[in-house]
This record gives structure tokens, C-alpha cells and sequence, in this order.
């Protein structure tokens, strides 16, 4: 449990949202029925439910976003620029018309390279699915980010 609340302190500024996240894992850890009753994900037997509800948490007060595979990239532009507005850094994605074109595995990369002035990346949290989740990390904190879970991705 430990990790997952160093994430979420990470990555979470706001005080409330952070505590609110945290306090939501504690009960869900003691009882992962909460988990089922609260997110639209059905778990398979042995999938990390703490992940899930940390993953499904930080997309759902807007910390992070999923995008299906199929999605095309301006979604993720979109959403991108959201979570940049979200954290005040303001970069205007330019100079991008040959993303729309690709698919997600080659345009998150590209995306990255596009916002790195924003002192931020884009970051991936795997959850054995067909979707991608992805989150903006300060520069500073994304070695540490890597090294608390492996699930935790940088997007090359």
C-alpha cells in the first residue's frame, strides 16, 4: 500500500483530491468488493485490485486519462492538453499534423517530444488491457515514478 500512496502523492498536488484518492484505496483494500460496486472494470482472479482503483481514481478526478487502442490521436491531444490546462503549463501542441495518421503505440512518443517544454510527460500505467491510461509527470519525479512499479511506463 505503501507505494500506491507515494504515487498518488506524485503525482496529486491538490491536497483534498490527494487525500480523498488515498483514504478511497485504504477502504477498497479492506474490502475489494468496494472496488467492483464503485468502477466499471471486472477484475480477473489475481489482477492487482489496488492498481485498478488507483488507476480508475486518478482517470476519474481527472488526473489521468484512458484512450482505447483504436482511438485516433486527436483524442489524445485533446485529453493531453487537458491535463496540461490542469496543471497550468501552458504549451500549445504545434506542428502536429503528421500524428493523426498513427496509431497510439507511435503517436504518444511523438506526443511527448511535442509538450516536453512543458516540464512534463506523458507517462503510461499498464493495466493488462487494450487501452492506454496516461498521465502527466513532472520531470523531476519520473525517475521515482518508474521505480516504484513496473507498471509504471515511459512511452518510446
Amino acid at each position: 500500500m505503501e507505494k500506491y500512496v507515494e504515487i498518488i502523492k506524485l503525482l496529486v498536488s491538490n491536497e483534498d483530491d490527494r487525500n480523498s484518492i488515498i483514504d478511497r484505496l485504504i477502504e477498497i483494500k479492506s474490502n475489494s468488493s468496494l472496488y467492483e460496486d464503485t468502477f466499471f472494470r471486472m477484475p480477473d482472479d489475481g489482477q492487482d485490485i489496488i492498481w485498478l482503483a488507483m488507476v480508475d481514481m486518478l482517470i476519474e478526478s481527472g488526473h489521468a486519462f484512458e484512450i482505447d487502442w483504436k482511438e485516433d490521436y486527436s483524442t489524445a491531444k485533446n485529453q493531453t492538453e487537458i491535463l496540461l490546462g490542469n496543471k497550468n503549463a501552458a504549451v500549445e501542441i504545434e506542428k502536429d499534423e503528421d500524428l493523426y495518421n498513427l496509431e497510439a503505440e507511435s503517436f504518444f512518443p511523438l506526443l511527448n517530444k511535442k509538450i516536453e517544454k512543458s516540464g512534463y510527460q506523458l507517462l503510461n500505467l499498464d493495466i493488462d488491457s487494450d487501452s492506454y491510461v496516461s498521465l502527466l509527470a513532472n520531470y523531476e519525479c519520473i525517475h521515482r515514478l518508474l521505480s516504484l512499479d513496473n507498471r509504471i511506463k515511459e512511452y518510446r
